[in-house]
């Protein structure tokens, strides 16, 4: 199943008129003082809460929202990449998936999964549209102080079409990157060091660039290659045990 993103746009601005009664309230707590759930070391909610930083700065096992848009254009196969804001505490100015966030307190990947995808792209996007990957553990330390410890669902999201309308939220996200997801795969596995892509901005700007490994979020468990691997796969008909 693909959906249609050149024509389901949503401009951040509205959010406030679109979300409604327990929603509305969920958003409000997230972007004001995103308190999160503490999780577990299986994963399950301990029942105690932990502001963002100090999340970050305590090592505190918390969830979080991830989303890799693919679609077809020309006979090619294509990924989306954001480049994070400079104004990010962790990996500014790199690239990280399309679109990736924490879940507030008493969210889960059904309320927050559709929110970041509206916040971060202006695009409005039902969770069945998604395609589940699995759970990946993420742990690493950005710099002193900065400890990232984060259980995150991955999907998939498979585009009828390039979105051409999106609207990128400036605080979060400062362009995103198309990407060849063959290019991305032997330049995630060092068959070349570099890969050219495209960069799409506010305002229906468009550039190519170069990048490379160095620049996308640091990682210790070849993330990215293996996303598009899966994506890949994806693209060559196969459906089942897609997992990350």
């Amino acid at each position: 199943m693909v959906v249609d993103l050149s024509v389901n746009v949503i401009d951040p601005t509205l959010l406030s008129v679109t979300l409604s009664g327990s929603e509305l309230s969920t958003y409000n707590l997230y972007m004001t003082m995103e308190i999160l759930d503490v999780l577990d070391g299986t994963g399950r909610k301990s029942g105690r809460t932990v502001s963002r930083d100090e999340a970050h700065r305590i090592g505190a096992w918390h969830g979080a929202f991830h989303c890799l848009i693919i679609y077809e254009r020309e006979g090619g196969n294509y990924a989306l990449f954001q480049l994070r804001s400079a104004q990010k505490l962790i990996a500014p100015v790199k690239f990280d998936v399309s679109v990736g966030g924490h879940y507030a307190a008493g969210e889960g990947a059904e309320v927050a999964g559709p929110r970041e995808i509206k916040e971060e792209l202006g695009l409005d996007v039902a969770f069945g549209k998604l395609l589940p990957l699995g759970r990946r553990v993420m742990v690493y330390c950005f710099t002193i102080g900065i400890k990232e410890y984060e259980l995150q669902d991955v999907f998939l999201l498979p585009a009828a079409a390039e979105p051409r309308s999106m609207i990128l939220h400036a605080d979060e996200v400062a362009a995103v990157l198309e990407m060849d997801v063959d290019s991305g795969i032997k330049l995630f596995s060092g068959e070349m060091p570099s890969a050219e892509g495209r960069l799409l901005k506010n305002g229906g700007i468009t550039e190519r660039t170069r990048v490379s490994v160095d620049d996308f979020v640091p990682c210790l468990d070849n993330y990215y290659l293996k996303l598009l691997l899966l994506a890949q796969r994806y693209f060559n008909g196969e459906r089942r045990l897609l997992v990350i």
